[in-house]
């Protein structure tokens, strides 16, 4: 089922009926402590620790987030249970999924995460998209909403496309990957570019239009994150899913690669996957899967067959692009 398939379907209504959701009473104060536990987590590191600015862009990446609010009460129970426990896929069941009717159909009828045909039937659904995926396209579409009132679309909307594009190649790593999934692998790939197109989206029109400067030279995300907004892109990666529900090592994978550390002093092993998972996105963006070292592949069990697949199904993705429109909210 195409694209433009799915946006008939959908063309009623929203794809998620927020309003028939309560929200639940004391989450914003939850989700305020969950962010400040993962900020001091990251800051005990002790590299971190030791760096002033470092603790002042963990500061400024937490408070964006608290105030950009990533996810709703009902889509990050979902992802906290899917996603919040290492190395697990909890089992979606209907309950968890209310609200989210018109978003399943679109994502059991796609052609990538589904079925390929038109599905308009809960149960069908479920039976067709992994949990995990289920999860992933919540968190993901619910950020895309959030972004949709947001101003500078034309600066931040190309970044925008760039991350569901990462994420799309996420989902094929993920799948050659059974201690991961392709869920965990879209979101890998959604952060790379997820926090800078937040960052732009909050910011007033001055400092958005010196990053679409930077970047329009050349400059790493990173560059322009600490010049213009005085914190990484990947710190505010890392808090929205924090926020999302997605666990803390999920951050700390993210964190990892952010501050160039190496794949030994990871502390533990879902923290390396996360970290493998999105350098080697990074690298199969960019069609340089030979620059990735061993022992990442090594992280999430992927061996040359599925390596020279994925190499193969990369160049086709970002040869077509994503296909996923009716992700962006």
């Amino acid at each position: 089922m195409g694209d433009e398939d799915i946006k008939e379907t959908t063309a009623k209504g929203a794809l998620v009926d927020e309003a028939d959701v309560e929200e639940a009473d004391g989450f914003e104060a939850e989700l305020q402590r969950t962010l400040r536990e993962t900020e001091q987590a990251v800051l005990d590191v002790g590299v971190l620790a030791e760096d002033p600015d470092l603790t002042r862009s963990w500061v400024r990446a937490r408070e964006i987030v608290e105030g950009f609010k990533p996810v709703p009460f009902f889509i990050w129970r979902l992802s906290h249970f899917v996603l919040g426990k290492p190395a697990h896929i909890g089992e979606v069941s209907q309950g968890l999924v209310f609200g989210l009717r018109r978003l399943l159909f679109a994502a059991a009828s796609d052609q990538a995460l589904g079925a390929g045909d038109k599905v308009n039937n809960v149960r069908k659904a479920l039976n067709i998209l992994k949990s995990d995926v289920i999860a992933a396209v919540a968190v993901i579409h619910a950020i895309c909403r959030r972004l949709s009132n947001k101003p500078h679309e034309r600066i931040w909307k190309p970044i925008l496309e760039d991350a569901i594009l990462r994420a799309r190649l996420g989902l094929e790593l993920g799948r050659c990957s059974d201690s991961f999934g392709g869920g965990r692998g879209m979101l890998a790939g959604f952060s790379g570019r997820a926090g800078l197109v937040v960052l732009i989206a909050t910011s007033e029109i001055e400092e958005a239009r010196k990053a679409l400067e930077m970047l329009a030279t050349g400059a790493q995300i990173r560059d322009v994150g600490r010049a213009v907004f005085s914190c990484d892109p990947l710190q505010v990666s890392a808090m929205m899913l924090s926020a999302a529900g997605c666990g803390r090592d999920a951050a700390f994978g993210t964190v990892s690669y952010g501050t160039e550390s190496v794949a030994e002093d990871i502390d533990n092993e879902e923290q390396l996957r996360w970290f493998a998972a999105f350098s080697i996105i990074e690298q199969l963006r960019v069609n340089a899967l030979s620059d990735v070292p061993q022992q990442l592949w090594d992280a999430l069990e992927i061996g040359t067959g599925d390596q020279e697949r994925l190499a193969e199904v990369a160049k086709k993705t970002l040869r077509r692009g994503h296909g996923w429109g009716w992700l962006l909210g």
